[in-house]
C-alpha cells in the first residue's frame, strides 16, 4: 500500500488527465465515469454539475475508488487505484482550485492549441454549463491508501 504523500503517488497524479471514478449508488450498484479533477493542498477536486450521478451517488455512500492511468508519464504496464472519501459540495470551489483547473485543462501548452482550434463551440460550452443539472457543484475526495496495479 502507497500513502497519498508518496512519491509514485504523487507523479500519478501529476500525469493523469482523467480521473476514473467509482462510486456507489443509493442501490448499492457500482457506477464508474472519467472526471476531470486537480489537486489542491492534498485534496482532490472534481469539477462538475451538483446532482450529476457521481456527485449524488457520493452523497449517499462517500467512499470512493479513483483510478489514474498516469497518461503523460508513459507508464503504460500499470495504473494506480487510489482509495478516498469524497464530500458533495454546492458552488464551484475556491478561485485557486479554478485557476488550477484552468492551467491544467485550457491553457497548458498541450491544451491551449486544442481550446484556440474549438474557439467557434466556447458559446456551446458556455450554454452547457448554464445549464448544469442542480447547478455547479465539485467533489472532494481526501485521499486514503493507493496502489499500483497492472494494467489489463
Amino acid at each position: 500500500m502507497l500513502s497519498p504523500a508518496d512519491p509514485t503517488v504523487r507523479a500519478f497524479l501529476r500525469h493523469s488527465m482523467v480521473a476514473e471514478a467509482a462510486t456507489l449508488s443509493p442501490k448499492l450498484r457500482p457506477f464508474v465515469t472519467p472526471l476531470w479533477f486537480v489537486v489542491h493542498r492534498d485534496i482532490l477536486y472534481i469539477a462538475g454539475a451538483f446532482d450529476t450521478w457521481a456527485g449524488k451517488n457520493v452523497a449517499q455512500h462517500p467512499e470512493v475508488a479513483l483510478l489514474f492511468s498516469g497518461e503523460r508519464a508513459g507508464r503504460p504496464h500499470e495504473i494506480l487505484r487510489l482509495r478516498g472519501t469524497a464530500t458533495r459540495h454546492r458552488g464551484l470551489p475556491s478561485w485557486r482550485v479554478l485557476l488550477r483547473f484552468a492551467l491544467k485543462y485550457y491553457v497548458s501548452p498541450r491544451a491551449l492549441p486544442v481550446e484556440l482550434r474549438h474557439a467557434r463551440k466556447w458559446r456551446l460550452r458556455a450554454l452547457y454549463y448554464a445549464r448544469l443539472k442542480g447547478g455547479a457543484g465539485h467533489i472532494q475526495v481526501v485521499p486514503g491508501a493507493g496502489e499500483l496495479l497492472a494494467r489489463p
